[in-house]
């Protein structure tokens, strides 16, 4: 679901994300190379029986490289021979994604596993409603891996209280500070600790020439008009996830006190010309640039973002040093926006092709497999003597571009977690934000009204969510005073507000009985 403040999914990354337990992963090579009973399981033999055939699956799903993968690439061979499936899989671009899922759904001819990208779209909830999709809750108990499958999520792509999909994880708590270790020593600051620790760095940075160029021409803190860090501010301040409960009632985070003081803090780092004052109107590309070319100090972003958008920075300032924030203690101590529900598309069964319950169990037996440790160090590392070499027993990359070519080109199968994968060593900043993905999962503050649809949301919610958006945008650059904000809240509540309050609280009620 897109919240109020227009703040939508990146694409799936190589970072993975985390569903499944350390334990689990340690677990993997003993627990997982079979599935729970024979009939779940498509591959193997037993006693003296004939080798079995290979399971046959088709599948959709989305590429994001210039070119769809290639038939003969080597690690879906891999992937074939560890699971025992032969793969049918038709690739779509991202960019053609939502449309190819509808048209596929209208033409009736589905694949067996369908990774569906916008799975609370209203399309989708009512062919879910309609019985056209399995659903897997039950069982997912019975398969090593999945069970372990993280349940807030589960709830989180829930319809109906009812699980139908395995979902793709990303780290429920992504985002943070990433900022310019060699600036915060140049201006003699440690990393924030706390919301004012965080100002007085942003402050520095914009004041205390970090660079040591003897020019006034640095910004603390580069923002976009997408507002990325606004969401983790508001975490900070004690805010909800998008929505929250009042009086038993979901309502929107920017009816909180805390939105407000948000708020107030951007409209602080304007007035006072830390943050670019063009923020308005530029893409979040922005950001990354700003800081490859040394205009500031510091971005909120997800934290995996240091280990991708900035060689431009290291080609240009080889001294320079990036570092990774992710705790600000707040008014209710440490918190942590949980991040886009926890998943990033869901795959899905239809039962017009998988047609019988022994079938789901097969389907499901291979997606256990998918998360076993060969196929985790697999996607994250790629093929030894290929991508990598192993040296005092530590994988090392060999092969960055044949890598890009052969693993991330398929990178959208994996839905297991990467985050966590043990397969080599990675640069300390990886560790350390890897690190922090794990032990902030404790601190993630979830969206209470996730799983829930709204028919009115459904029909308004452009020209509502504008409202909002313009009214923050107006109150930071000062054009607007916190009795015109309210006012644009009340013309948000009358223009069909009330109505998406009205339909989240009745779901929640129900569950909550």
């Amino acid at each position: 679901m897109t919240g109020w403040n227009g703040r939508k999914g990146k694409g799936w990354r190589v970072t993975g994300a985390i569903i499944l337990s350390a334990g689990l992963i340690a677990g993997c090579s003993q627990g997982t190379e079979k599935a729970a009973n024979p009939s779940a399981s498509p591959q193997g033999t037993q006693g003296s029986e004939k080798p079995k055939e290979p399971l046959k699956l088709s599948m959709m799903n989305m590429y994001y490289s210039a070119e769809p993968p290639k038939s003969d690439n080597e690690a879906i061979k891999i992937i074939e021979e560890h699971t025992g499936a032969k793969l049918d899989i038709t690739w779509v671009p991202n960019s053609a994604y939502n449309d190819k899922i509808n048209a596929t759904i209208a033409a009736g001819e589905l694949p067996q596993i369908m990774m569906i990208a916008s799975n609370k779209s209203q399309s989708i909830v009512n062919a879910v409603r309609s019985g056209m999709f399995w659903e897997v809750g039950p069982y997912l108990k019975d398969y090593p891996n999945l069970s372990k499958l993280n349940p807030l999520v589960l709830n989180n792509i829930a319809v109906d209280g009812k699980t139908y999909g395995i979902f793709r994880s990303r780290p429920v708590a992504r985002e943070g500070i990433i900022l310019r270790k060699d600036w915060l020593d140049a201006v003699g600051l440690s990393e924030p600790k706390t919301i004012d620790d965080f100002y007085n760095v942003i402050k520095a940075f914009s004041t205390k020439d970090p660079d040591k160029n003897g020019k006034n021409d640095t910004f603390g803190m580069y923002e976009g008009r997408g507002m990325n860090g606004f969401q983790t501010i508001l975490g900070w301040y004690g805010g909800p996830n998008l929505y929250g409960l009042q009086n038993d009632k979901i309502v929107p985070d920017f009816m909180t006190k805390e939105y407000v003081d948000a708020l107030k803090f951007y409209k602080r780092l304007y007035d006072e010309k830390l943050i670019n004052q063009d923020f308005a109107v530029v893409p979040g590309t922005k950001r990354q640039e700003s800081m490859n070319q040394s205009n500031a100090g510091l971005i909120i972003s997800t934290l995996d973002d240091v280990n991708a958008g900035f060689n431009d920075l290291a080609k240009a300032n080889p001294k320079a040093i990036l570092d990774v924030v992710s705790r600000i203690n707040g008014p209710k101590g440490e918190r942590l926006m949980l991040f886009n529900g926890g998943y990033v598309g869901v795959y899905m069964f239809p039962k017009t092709s998988v047609k019988t319950e022994n079938d789901l169990k097969n389907i499901l037996g291979f997606m256990n497999k998918l998360a076993d440790d060969k196929i985790q160090n697999l996607f994250e590392w790629g093929v030894e003597g290929k991508h990598y070499k192993v040296e005092n027993g530590k994988p090392t990359r060999t092969d960055g571009k044949a890598y890009e070519t052969d693993i991330n080109a398929i990178y959208q199968l994996r839905f297991d977690d990467g985050a966590l994968s043990k397969a080599g060593e990675d640069a300390p900043i990886v560790k350390k934000y890897k690190q922090m993905f794990k032990d902030n999962a404790a601190i993630a503050v979830a969206n209470p009204a996730e799983s829930f649809q709204s028919v009115t949301l459904a029909e308004k919610g452009s020209e509502l969510t504008k409202i909002i958006q313009d009214a923050r945008i107006k109150f930071i650059m000062g054009n607007m005073d916190e009795a015109g904000w309210n006012q644009a809240v009340e013309q948000w509540r009358k223009g069909g507000g009330d109505k998406v309050i009205e339909e989240y609280t009745a779901q929640y009620m129900a569950i909550k009985k």
